[in-house]
């Protein structure tokens, strides 16, 4: 390779790292807020079943909100934001966040300022033409031990430790509950047997919105039959195998807890 070829090779490396560190992806993410899961028309005690039967049913309702009490101030990488007295944020779904807390709120989407994108555009020439300079951060609080108060927020859109959540004073919010979607929003688990499999049976999750099915990842749930009682956990709900019939196919189950109250991400209903 010539000095000339080996001169253009290098500048061609240098200007394409600011595109590629624009391109890494954050550590969190705001997904599809979670719908509710309102009080079922479950039955109650032991059920016999056959292949097909239905042994829970809830209600979906719309994401919950949090309306906030105790006026929270927020400022990370030059992000800074107020969370006034009576201000409403929505639910979200976060994944990966640490312990899985079931009550993450998050604000809007906000774009970077023009100073900002000029900024961006002076410092790296045509590169900073090229990328994209337009900021989309949202804040999230954080009610880690559902005790109605918010204890961590983060930022999403922000890089390095900044994009880490960290612990803020505790401040009061409001729960605001989500209610009934309508036109048979129903989530349900079905009875699915065997399926010709030995030594254990199947249920399967279900989602229905506006009359229609809706895709539900990691539907099906096993339990096996060798050792009875069986016991699993599905959706926030608790189900228990007491006995099996592989000849006919009945199985003997009980709710020991409902799906509700709790909550379901289904994105086809939630965006």
């Amino acid at each position: 390779m010539t000095d000339h070829g080996r001169r253009w090779r290098s500048i061609v490396m240098l200007a394409a790292v600011p595109l590629l560190l624009a391109a890494a992806p954050a550590d969190y993410k705001i997904g599809a807020p979670p719908l509710r899961l309102l009080p079922s028309t479950t039955p109650a005690g032991e059920q016999k079943v056959l292949p097909g039967t239905i042994v829970a049913i809830s209600t979906l309702g719309r994401p919950d909100s949090a309306i906030i009490v105790t006026p929270v101030a927020l400022d990370q990488s030059g992000e800074k934001r107020a969370f006034e007295r009576g201000t409403v944020i929505a639910a979200a779904s976060v994944p990966g966040l640490p312990g899985d807390p079931q009550r993450v709120f998050c604000e809007e989407g906000k774009e970077g300022s023009i100073g900002k994108q000029m900024t961006g555009q002076m410092l790296f020439g045509m590169v900073g033409v090229l990328r994209s300079t337009k900021l989309d951060t949202r804040y999230c609080l954080i009610d880690a031990d559902g005790d109605s108060f918010f204890d961590h927020a983060f930022l999403v859109g922000a890089k390095g430790k900044s994009k880490l959540p960290y612990a803020i004073p505790k401040a009061e919010y409001g729960l605001i509950e989500g209610l009934p979607i309508g036109g048979e929003s129903v989530i349900r688990l079905r009875y699915a047997g065997s399926g010709g499999e030995k030594g254990s049976v199947f249920f399967d999750l279900e989602a229905s919105g506006f009359g229609r099915m809706r895709a539900l990842p990691g539907a099906r749930h096993t339990l096996s039959t060798v050792k009875l009682p069986a016991h699993d956990i599905i959706a926030g709900a608790v189900i228990t195998l007491l006995a099996y019939d592989a000849k006919s196919g009945e199985a003997t189950v009980i709710m020991n807890r409902d799906f509700a109250p709790g909550h379901i991400v289904l994105p086809e209903l939630s965006q």
